[in-house]
């Protein structure tokens, strides 16, 4: 009877570290406008993932309500230079990016760096795209395909209705039926609807509000489509592809020359966030929450397939995709407002050495690889003191 309690109790802690505490990388590098929203996204993010920003139960879905990360802010883009450096991450998140178009003026990736973001994208790592990132990296239309669609313009910002177009997604479950919120409301150069993988719909304007219809040049470079106006979506699987339908602007290996298909794993992106006051509302930090954690619970990455080619691995992973490289810097950015570099704020503990709580010039320090083991170790450790009254000596 012993024997069989100690069996079960080992069975479940077992089952409890079988998945590792995902990880995903915050880009914020800037090339063309730099909102000043970027620190308090990363906050925010940041403390939801690591339990010190509670969102209330009535604004947060119950599927990722339990669920932690680990995340990592940088806007270097040295860490795109580090194929292996990337592989660690469950997901990367491009946190209010912005390129100046035309293509080649001022982007926050060269061409390395494009070419390493593809290929993890093809392996099945996750993407977060939120308000801007639809405004980065034009000459990479892989990039249009994988957030859904290109910004085109927004009319000034103002006081707009915006409603859930489904509430069966995390991100909108929760949501009111309709709220008020200060925004700029984005029109996109094409449909992300009408790619292979199309997109869905989460949220669109539930009122008529003021939009001239063209861009401060007086033209437009597309259309969203018919309604309802996309302002949210998701997509899984296929988030590379094109077939006959795709627009022009998202096809094409662009001037870095790269064009790749695939792409297994999750995308979400959000319009929304412009304006700091918005990230403090309990509702829109339940949207945040419930794309993140939606992109982070794909079977596509380490953290829940130990197969899988990219992420954290977990206990029952073998090898790891580069969880010890480091990312080297070259100190400096792009950024309009002079920010720059790299900041790891962990889940597991404070920033590494040469970092700091805002951004600095320091690419961040990878994940050990010691953590799988030590969550491994445990349960034999918790099984070995229940036999035998006492613990091993440890080394």
């Amino acid at each position: 009877m012993r024997w069989s309690a100690l069996a079960a109790i080992g069975s479940a802690l077992l089952a409890q570290q079988a998945h590792a505490v995902p990880h995903i990388l915050l880009y914020t590098r800037t090339a063309g406008y730099r909102h000043e929203s970027i620190p308090t996204a990363v906050d925010t993010i940041t403390g939801i993932g690591n339990g010190t920003l509670r969102v209330p139960s009535g604004s947060l879905d119950a599927s990722i309500a339990d669920l932690r990360w680990q995340a990592t802010a940088t806007s270097d883009q040295a860490a795109f230079r580090n194929a292996t450096y990337l592989a660690q991450f469950d997901a990367i998140a491009f946190i209010m990016t912005t390129d100046i178009d035309p293509p080649g003026a001022g982007t926050v990736l060269d061409d390395e760096g494009i070419r390493n973001f593809a290929t993890y994208i093809q392996n099945g790592g996750g993407y977060v795209g939120i308000h801007s990132a639809s405004a980065t990296l034009f000459g990479a239309p892989f990039y249009g395909r994988l957030v859904g669609a290109y910004f085109d313009y927004h009319p000034q910002i103002q006081s707009v209705s915006l409603k859930p177009v489904a509430t069966d997604h995390p991100s909108t479950s929760k949501l009111p039926g309709n709220f008020d919120i200060q925004e700029e409301v984005y029109n996109f150069r094409s449909d992300p609807r009408k790619l292979p993988s199309p997109a869905n719909v989460l949220i669109t304007n539930a009122s008529n509000y003021q939009d001239p219809g063209v861009n401060p040049q007086g033209f437009r470079n597309g259309t969203n489509g018919p309604a309802p106006h996309p302002l949210a979506w998701y997509r899984e699987g296929r988030l590379l592809d094109t077939d006959g339908s795709t627009d022009a602007s998202v096809r094409g290996g662009g001037g870095a020359n790269v064009d790749p298909s695939g792409g297994p794993g999750r995308s979400w992106y959000t319009s929304l966030g412009h304006d700091r006051a918005t990230w403090q509302q309990d509702f829109f930090r339940g949207h945040i929450a419930g794309g993140v954690g939606w992109v982070l619970q794909s079977s596509t990455v380490k953290s829940n397939n130990a197969t899988a080619l990219v992420g954290q691995p977990g206990p029952s992973s073998s090898g790891g995709g580069g969880a010890s490289a480091e990312a080297s810097s070259t100190g400096g950015s792009a950024s309009s407002s002079g920010g720059a570099g790299a900041t790891s704020r962990s889940a597991s503990g404070p920033a590494p050495s040469g970092s700091s709580s805002g951004d600095t010039n320091n690419a961040a320090s990878p994940a050990s690889p010691h953590s799988a083991l030590s969550r491994m170790l445990l349960p034999v450790a918790f099984i070995y003191i229940v036999i035998f009254g006492a613990p091993v000596a440890l080394l």
